[in-house]
């Protein structure tokens, strides 16, 4: 339950996470930069639920970011090990195709479906997608571009992309990208970017910029702005 967005910039491409969570979920502990061997570092907010994370970056521009995928069920085995801890397992890898091969190396059998994004500092961007039984691999075009899910089943926020095509796409800049992320339509709440339903919302926009400067902006329960199924209760 996600919208990320990628758009250029003349400094490298700039990245925005939407994350939707349960209303039962804890609230995520504020991004911390960690060292990685070969004295490099990332940066990375935390899940106390499951300890992963959704998104992280490391201080020489790689970027990490993780879906959920809600598709229908396909034979796959019911999982039992969080999808938020291949973030921080991967972030070492130092670019975009190495991540990928390391993913490829995991155990994945006991994890949901889910989608990792992973950007380079050039903007160079692979998508795997995992279907609960085979991992692919994908080189996305060059930003701007947009992935989004939902817990409702991801086929029902697909009007989410076009929205992206009309307010983003013909000027990307990152005025255009925050009203996106920032966008709702009040007879759609439930699927809208910024969403509203009566077991999750919208929870928090994470902006991560081309020096990695990350901010996580939480979302308050209940407020009419954005979450007005949560004040109408």
């Amino acid at each position: 339950m996600c919208t990320v967005t990628v758009i250029p910039t003349p400094a490298g491409p700039r990245l925005v996470h939407s994350r939707d969570e349960l209303r039962s979920r804890s609230p995520a502990l504020p991004p911390a930069w960690r060292d990685l061997p070969g004295r490099r570092r990332a940066v990375w907010p935390t899940d106390p639920d499951a300890g992963g994370t959704w998104i992280a970056a490391r201080d020489d521009g790689l970027v990490l970011a993780i879906l959920n995928r809600n598709i229908p069920p396909n034979g796959r085995p019911a999982p039992s090990r969080s999808r938020g801890g291949l973030i921080p397992a991967l972030i070492d890898a130092g670019h975009a195709a190495r991540a990928m091969e390391a993913l490829a190396k995991h155990d994945l059998a006991a994890m949901a479906p889910f989608r990792l994004l992973a950007v380079d500092p050039d903007g160079v961007a692979r998508l795997a997608t995992w279907d609960g039984l085979s991992l692919d691999h994908a080189e996305l075009s060059r930003p701007p571009f947009c992935l989004a899910s939902s817990g409702l089943g991801d086929e029902r926020v697909e009007p989410r992309y076009p929205l992206f095509e009309q307010l983003v796409v013909p000027r990307p800049t990152p005025e255009a990208q925050d009203a996106y992320h920032r966008h709702r339509w009040d007879e759609s709440p439930e699927i809208s970017v910024l969403m509203s339903r009566p077991d999750a919302r919208t929870v928090s926009i994470t902006t991560l910029g081309p020096g990695g400067d990350m901010v996580v902006e939480p979302l308050p329960e209940a407020d009419p702005w954005c979450d007005p199924v949560g004040a109408a209760g």
